[in-house]
């Protein structure tokens, strides 16, 4: 497991670093310290590290601890996958994949859907506690936030490497939240997020 789990952090700084495509093995073996053989044994091929990689970053991410109204926990958890993107490679490698599966032989929509389904449990969460207005369509308001995500992270990593990413993110959930918070709910609702996120090895997403 230890060998596995250093070829996948090596797989997530290449692939974080070139993309699916240009990302050659033979600098993920170097990076890994594991041996071609160790590679192959837990991975048949580059496509199925690559979902080695996406697979890893969902669970240190399901691994979060939101608090708080269904509404502001779905907004903490753009937060929180803003912060680890800031701070952790294996969340970075993670969504650039993701984005990237027309790469793949096989695009797969299961990791967009697991980004989509929590956002509906909480957004339908949100209605049963009056949080939402009642004409909201929870499918396609989840499905709205999650490539609103997906853009604005894709723009903040252009234009200044992420660094503003919070504040993007908080813009986003000030223009869409009028239109999904009850009047009574909104003024409780906070944008910026309502958690605390420490750096380095304690980020969001960086747990084993």
């Amino acid at each position: 497991m230890r060998t596995r789990r250093a070829i996948l952090e090596a797989a997530s700084i290449v692939f974080e670093k070139r993309g699916f495509a240009a990302a050659p093995l033979s600098e993920i073996i170097a990076v890994s310290g594991a041996t071609k053989g160790a590679l192959y044994f837990h991975f048949s091929s580059k496509e199925e590290l690559a979902r080695g990689v996406i697979e890893a970053q969902f669970s240190a991410l399901a691994e979060l601890q939101l608090e708080g109204s269904p509404l502001q926990q779905a907004i903490d958890s753009t937060h929180a996958v803003a912060h680890a993107l800031q701070h952790v490679p294996l969340v970075r490698a993670g969504i650039r994949l993701v984005i990237e599966q027309g790469s793949f032989t096989e695009p797969d929509p299961e990791p967009y859907l697991r980004w989509v389904e929590p956002a509906q449990a909480l957004l339908e969460e949100a209605r049963t506690e009056g949080e939402l207005r009642p004409e909201v369509d929870v499918r396609a308001v989840a499905q709205l936030i999650v490539a609103l995500f997906t853009g604005t992270q894709l723009m903040a990593q252009v234009l200044t490497q992420r660094e503003d990413l919070s504040e993007r993110i908080t813009a986003f959930w000030q223009v869409v939240l009028p239109g999904l918070a009850t009047p009574e709910a909104l003024p409780s609702l906070k944008p910026e997020g309502g958690m605390k996120f420490p750096d380095g090895p304690e980020a969001p997403g960086s747990a084993d």
